[in-house]
């Protein structure tokens, strides 16, 4: 267990979705008005700011969350895999009468997957909130790492303004495209999305999301013009093939590290919980999307969001695959 975890602050801390995972194993995912018989049934941690800091637990960090959770039986489960995983607790808002977060996930043998998520009191967290009660939390962190999959963009806004004034690393998870969450989940305004994107420093999008706010599918050659946006570097996760990084320097590709895929849920998360870690330490920007991209990788080999790796195992596949132990872990 992390001995950092009663303490009340935290390297990283993050805000965004936290929530239990309820999975059906299914053969192949269900096309419109299909009726299929799970393989069976599992229910895991999830939810991506949680992920992201229970990896970066895993590799030693000291990890804390702000939200929202309720006080019901996923509640209690949820902060129970915060206690194990030694997860900073202090600033998790326990809501009386509140259902948490959660989702329901179908995976196929293949390892991929379909997600429907239920946030429930998660988005009653507002820009106040944040500003009254968690401001001295950031303020003494390192790094804020901040996501909107199902988060409104008010608070996400109100956390990277006492990030940026009291000169915290601010890293963006844009895992979900523009459209998405401004037209469809109404979670924001883009106003506030280009505030938000201003007050980035390390940008992370998924690629759908990367080409819609470049209007491009050609990231390889375009991806340097996100920048423009306010970040100081950009890192597209591209799945299998690895992630590209870009700034102000330098243009590269990070290649992916090939392993047989279970389940591809919490790969993006854990990810972002390696890029974070490199950050943090001072990693070259080569190494810290070759970790991240073996963070990635490992959280494929087995069922559920939180599949990660701990240190040692991330340090093990990375010599496999390269042939070499990394000195720099």
């Amino acid at each position: 267990m992390n001995p950092h975890a009663h303490a009340p602050f935290a390297d990283v801390v993050s805000l965004g979705a936290l929530a239990m995972d309820y999975y059906g194993l299914v053969v192949s995912l269900p096309h419109p008005g299909e009726k299929i018989s799970a393989l069976g049934h599992e229910v895991h941690p999830g939810g991506v700011a949680g992920n992201v800091m229970t990896q970066l637990a895993r590799l030693g960090v000291r990890t804390g969350w702000i939200g929202k959770i309720g006080d019901d039986e996923t509640g209690a489960l949820i902060l129970r895999e915060f206690e194990r995983e030694g997860i900073d607790r202090s600033h998790v808002q326990i809501e009386a009468g509140e259902q948490s977060m959660f989702t329901w996930i179908l995976v196929d043998h293949e390892g991929e997957r379909t997600i429907v998520m239920f946030p429930n009191t998660l988005v009653k967290l507002t820009g106040a909130d944040v500003a009254e009660k968690h401001s001295e939390y950031i303020a003494a962190a390192k790094i804020l790492h901040a996501e909107i999959c199902a988060l409104p963009l008010e608070p996400v806004a109100a956390a990277m303004r006492i990030a940026r004034n009291s000169g915290v690393t601010t890293v963006f998870d844009l895992d979900v495209t523009p459209h998405h969450f401004i037209e469809e989940a109404r979670l924001g305004t883009r106003q506030m999305l280009e505030e938000v994107l201003s007050l980035t420093d390390v940008l992370v999008p998924c690629k759908a999301a990367a080409a819609e706010l470049l209007g491009s599918e050609n990231l390889p050659v375009d991806a340097a013009w996100l920048m423009d946006y306010g970040p100081r570097a950009v890192v597209i996760t591209l799945g299998a093939e690895g992630s590209l990084y870009v700034d102000r320097h330098q243009s590269f590709k990070s290649p992916g590290i090939p392993v047989k895929a279970v389940d591809t849920t919490g790969a993006g998360d854990a990810f972002h919980g390696g890029l974070i870690y490199g950050l943090l330490n001072g990693l070259a920007a080569e190494q810290t999307c070759e970790l991240a991209n073996a963070c990635g990788a490992y959280c494929c080999t087995g069922i559920g969001a939180r599949a990660m790796g701990t240190r040692g195992q991330i340090v093990t596949l990375l010599a496999e695959s390269t042939g070499r132990k990394p000195q720099w872990m």
